[in-house]
């Protein structure tokens, strides 16, 4: 039964992701109040962006990767199940890399070659989710999870697209599944604090979000828990930009540090009302280059939706670094 509906949905989703899938939507709507509100003075201090660049090594490993696994595509990929995950794995780096049309690409290629490859169908619906094309990202999703119910990764991208096509109730089932899986994880805490601001109301979801904080099994490992400490106040921002700025720390951790950091900042203003002050720290997520991260994507996706909402049309040619002195 799924072999047919795999087939459908394979040359649909071939359709969508061929025709510019994360094309912005350029809204006609004139709104001079609220792109004058975009427009103005960068609001994030100076003392609190974090200047990040590329770590070339790494982006020479990538590259080189892509090469092997291209080698072995042409020489050692005998069977269907072989090229689609050597696809795949092409698909995973090309995204790391930011180059989403290549990405898009190698994993309809695996989908091919292997039409119930449930990894690619997950990675297809997150494109499509972030270019808010939500009726086909829940289908690519349902398909992923029917493939593959195992994979709690599938529910806490869903959930996410549920989230953001307001959709935050429907949300609540997938994030709870997601959260039961790792109760330590703390972008899991985050999210579900995330969802249940737009379920429960900011004050029930604070509760809830101190309570399982208490719960868990805090790892040095896990910066999250950082952000977590400045979301219930036992730490001001001050010091949680200082542990993204510190000088022991390598730059590919602090790319990470910072892209996370801004991108949860951004929601808090978000919460808050400060739309400009959200805008911004979104902006400095998405100066940090980090492609993989779903914080960068998200960034990027709230970026677009306040543009659009605000009437704000050139909204890809700001530099916020620039506009802050640096």
């Amino acid at each position: 039964m799924f072999k047919d509906k795999a087939g459908v949905l394979t040359k649909s989703l071939a359709f969508i992701v061929s025709t510019a899938v994360l094309a912005g939507c350029a809204s006609n709507r004139e709104d001079v109040q609220g792109e004058a509100l975009l427009r103005a003075d960068f609001s994030v201090p100076p003392s609190e962006i974090v200047l990040t660049m590329p770590v070339m090594a790494a982006v020479e490993r990538d590259q080189m990767l892509i090469v092997q696994l291209s080698e072995l595509l042409d020489t050692r990929a005998v069977t269907a199940g072989d090229r689609a995950e050597l696809f795949y794995e092409l698909g995973v780096i090309y995204d790391r890399l930011g180059l989403e049309g290549s990405a898009r690409t190698m994993f309809m290629n695996a989908l091919v070659e292997k039409p119930d490859f449930a990894p690619a169908y997950n990675f297809l619906a997150i494109y499509l989710a972030s270019a808010e094309r939500f009726s086909d990202a829940f289908e690519a999703f349902d398909a992923a999870l029917e493939l593959d119910p195992s994979n709690s990764y599938t529910y806490f991208a869903r959930a996410i697209a549920l989230y953001y096509s307001k959709r935050a109730e429907t949300a609540l089932p997938d994030i709870e599944r997601f959260y039961q899986a790792d109760k330590n994880d703390p972008y899991r805490i985050l999210w579900y604090y995330l969802i249940e601001c737009q379920t429960a109301g900011y004050d029930t979801a604070l509760l809830h979000l101190k309570e399982r904080y208490v719960k868990a099994d805090k790892k040095e490992d896990y910066f999250g828990y950082h952000i977590i400490d400045y979301i219930t106040g036992l730490i001001d921002r001050s010091a949680l930009m200082a542990m993204v700025r510190d000088p022991q720390v390598p730059m590919y951790l602090k790319i990470e540090r910072a892209c996370e950091v801004y991108f949860y900042l951004g929601k808090e203003a978000q919460r808050q009302g400060n739309i400009k002050l959200a805008f911004d720290y979104f902006h400095l997520a998405e100066r940090t280059d980090k492609y993989d991260f779903l914080e960068y994507r998200y960034a990027l996706f709230e970026i677009r939706r306040m543009a659009r909402d605000y009437g704000l049309a050139s909204y890809r040619d700001r530099n916020p670094l620039r506009e802050a002195g640096f």
